[in-house]
């Protein structure tokens, strides 16, 4: 039985989702004991964990220019100063009680959806030669900041073989690097065909459908666009699948709203079989988070994209874009004008699903395979060598320490090149 440790962090919905994504597909070999623990809420201050939850939320719903023009700064930070980046701080406040969770719960690997616990781990790295395989994943199309920090960790997972020369550029070796894709949960019993699935839903068999999400709280436009599509789609037959998630607001909203005649909806609270929905679907409109990307991609759903994001949906979207899957609308003018024309161009419409199968992954199951693979992690001789560690060293202290020294290093061998 292999024991995998899953540190996520909350911040926005996508981090949450790939570890129970993860821990599920793990369960279903039957060969793992699986736990999670958000990194921040347990093993750091309450107001680190507050910033990385409802900070990042109001961030980039009431700040969105200021909080891209961080993002971007920060993107073209120098990689060689990955020690003292700004991240490092809230990464060292976990280490005492990341180390003890290590320690309690022997996991033969650890698993970071966030690359605060990628950066933890490599930073205890340079002190304890911790016996666990460490993978961790980036979640985006993009390679966001402070990934540079995540140097230590023995894997890193990206979207595509596309990001390999990115992350190589950030100091990591190629035998890190798996692209593997970014891991959803792909293993929903889903409909064989668009058809069964609108069949379950009770939606009608023949009518163009759009599905409709901006869940998870963090962003409040999924309503405002759901409105305009409605109108966009007047005088048209059409159906509207709406996912709400975590937005009761919005779902009571779209509850009370009457659609034109020939729009049907059908309103969705939270649900955790999106896939399903999405699969009755012709085209989806949504943000461009790097999770409901992939999930959007692996059903082959081409996906028209509003361009009012956060700096790292704005990445993926250029990506998705580039790579001929997505679509994007600035108003009400360019939504109504992309939508007719997803509607009316079915070639187009599998243009997009023909490149959105080109970036289809099964990164959730072949993620699960490769950290069950690990070998066993021995801890017997690590306790032996740290036994009463905390009677005479503060660890993060002795990793504070450590980055210190291995960042001088870094100036000297960049100074000398």
């Amino acid at each position: 039985m292999k024991k995998i440790l899953i540190l996520t962090v909350t911040a926005g919905n996508a981090h949450n989702a790939c570890a129970l994504g993860m821990k599920r597909e793990l369960e279903r070999s039957g060969n793992a004991q699986v736990k999670i623990v958000d990194l921040l809420k347990s093993c750091s201050t309450k107001l680190n964990a507050w910033i990385a939850e409802s900070g990042y939320c109001l961030a980039v719903s009431k700040f969105p220019k200021l909080y891209n023009a961080f993002y971007r700064r920060y993107r073209k930070a120098d990689p060689n100063k990955r020690y003292s980046c700004p991240a490092q701080g809230t990464a060292l406040s976990t280490v005492n009680d990341l180390l003890q969770e290590i320690l309690n719960f022997q996991p033969d690997v650890v698993y970071c959806t966030h690359f605060y616990g990628a950066i933890a781990l490599t930073d205890l790295k340079l002190v304890y030669s911790l016996p666990c395989k460490v993978i961790a994943t980036s979640l985006d199309y993009v390679n966001s900041p402070f990934w540079e920090a995540g140097i230590g960790v023995d894997y890193l997972t990206l979207p595509n073989e596309d990001f390999i020369d990115t992350y190589l550029n950030l100091g990591y070796a190629r035998e890190q690097l798996l692209p593997c894709g970014i891991p959803v949960d792909t293993r929903t019993l889903l409909p064989a065909d668009k058809a069964a699935a609108r069949k379950i839903l009770g939606l009608g068999e023949n009518l163009f459908t759009v599905a409709v999400m901006f869940g998870g709280g963090s962003w409040s436009g999924g309503y405002k666009i759901f409105k305009r599509l409605v109108k966009a789609l007047k005088g048209r037959s059409a159906q509207i699948v709406m996912i709400n998630g975590k937005d009761v607001k919005s779902f009571k909203r779209v509850q009370k709203m009457k659609p034109a005649d020939g729009i049907k909806v059908l309103n969705v609270g939270f649900t955790e079989n999106v896939p399903l929905y999405l699969s009755a679907a012709d085209v989806a409109v949504n943000k461009c988070g790097g999770g409901c990307s992939t999930e959007n991609l692996n059903l082959a759903l081409p996906m028209l994209i509003t361009e009012k994001l956060a700096a790292q949906e704005k990445y993926n979207l250029d990506y998705l874009k580039q790579r001929g899957a997505a679509l994007s609308f600035k108003n009400k003018r360019e939504l109504k004008a992309q939508i007719i024309r997803l509607m009316e161009d079915f070639e187009l419409r599998s243009k997009m699903s023909r490149c959105a199968l080109s970036l289809r992954t099964n990164g959730a199951a072949e993620l699960a395979a490769f950290m069950l693979s690990q070998p066993s992690a021995d801890y017997s001789e690590f306790l032996y060598s740290h036994i009463g560690y905390e009677d005479h060293l503060n660890v993060k202290k002795a990793v504070r320490d450590a980055l210190k020294k291995a960042d001088k290093g870094e100036r000297r061998r960049t100074k000398g090149k």
